[in-house]
């Protein structure tokens, strides 16, 4: 017994008053750096920092666009909300073939049917170099015409290469009831779901029509020519998120839809320095076979200051074709 407590007695620390002084200080001086105003400054500082450094974080493909010459363009034509977003929907106006519907369908639609029956239920052909021909069915839900595919690829090749920028091509079915998100909708109001609702939109103040000929509100009336196609780039900003943008690149032929989105697709940093955040609506003539032939026929739009003063003082609006 004696032996344990004789332990016991070594193992408790033996505390000197000079140190148990030593202790009382450090407490004290914690307690006063707790207690003082520069504990709460540096608390809140601490705090308004985490904060700030969250936000930035969360709106971090915005805050960027302000440092990238390339994306603040971007933003300004297309919306912030497609910068945050990193994407842009193009819509493709696919569709089918007449004569796969029964005659009653055609009839209640209102479509004229097909006089030619297709032998042995071969839709399409295709004709090779070498001269011979195949016949075959093709398919049998949407398809999608050369000339949205041509269009397509000018708009995924250039604003897909703006950095951080996705280009997500999608069926206008597919996206039919959608609006969030900003859309290059190829192909008329006769072909295209989104576009048929854009021409609809009380904020299209300029298109009346695009069926044959393109008709405007003011009046005037655009044709299609021999040797000319006409098309149109319509922007609007997106009635129902503000932050996005919707564009129609659509022509009265094949070739005035794939020109308008080369148009669109080589001259969107142009456009985007003379009409700015604003909505607009260009008329193209279009060589027939020739894309990049597309200038420009036609403006609705209110355009920037600086563009008006640079064609005042007779510096040139810089926009092909006029």
């Amino acid at each position: 017994m004696l032996a344990d407590l004789s332990q016991s007695q070594r193992v408790l620390p033996v505390i000197s008053a000079e140190q148990s002084l030593k202790m009382w200080g450090v407490l004290t001086t914690i307690r006063d750096f707790f207690l003082s105003r520069e504990f709460f400054v540096s608390l809140v500082a601490g705090l308004f920092s985490g904060i700030l450094i969250f936000l930035v974080g969360l709106r971090w493909r915005l805050v960027t666009s302000y440092l990238s010459r390339e994306r603040a363009a971007f933003r300004c034509m297309f919306g912030a909300g497609a910068i945050e977003a990193g994407v842009v929907m193009l819509t493709l106006d696919t569709y089918r073939d007449l004569r796969l519907l029964p005659p009653e369908v055609q009839q209640r639609l209102g479509v004229a049917p097909i006089q030619v029956a297709p032998s042995q239920g071969h839709r399409f052909f295709k004709v090779f170099p070498d001269g011979h021909a195949t016949a075959f069915p093709g398919a049998y839900g949407d398809i999608l015409g050369y000339r949205s595919a041509r269009g397509a690829a000018y708009l995924v090749n250039v604003l897909g290469g703006v950095p951080g920028i996705t280009v997500r091509a999608v069926s206008d079915w597919e996206v039919s009831s959608q609006w969030k998100g900003t859309f290059v909708n190829l192909g008329s109001s006769a072909s295209n779901i989104k576009t048929n609702d854009i021409k609809h939109l009380q904020e299209n103040v300029w298109l009346q029509d695009d069926l044959g000929r393109f008709e405007f509100k003011d009046g005037r009336v655009v044709t299609i020519e021999d040797r000319t196609d006409k098309g149109i780039i319509l922007k609007l900003v997106n009635p129902y998120f503000p932050e996005h943008s919707v564009f129609v690149c659509a022509g009265l032929g094949e070739w005035g839809t794939s020109g308008a989105a080369w148009f669109l697709s080589a001259h969107w940093r142009l456009l985007t320095r003379r009409f700015r955040r604003n909505p607009f609506l260009v008329v193209v003539r279009v060589t027939i076979g020739s894309d990049e032939s597309a200038r420009e026929l036609l403006a609705f739009g209110e355009e920037s200051l600086l563009w008006r003063m640079r064609a005042w003082i007779g510096l040139g609006r810089g926009t092909p074709g006029t």
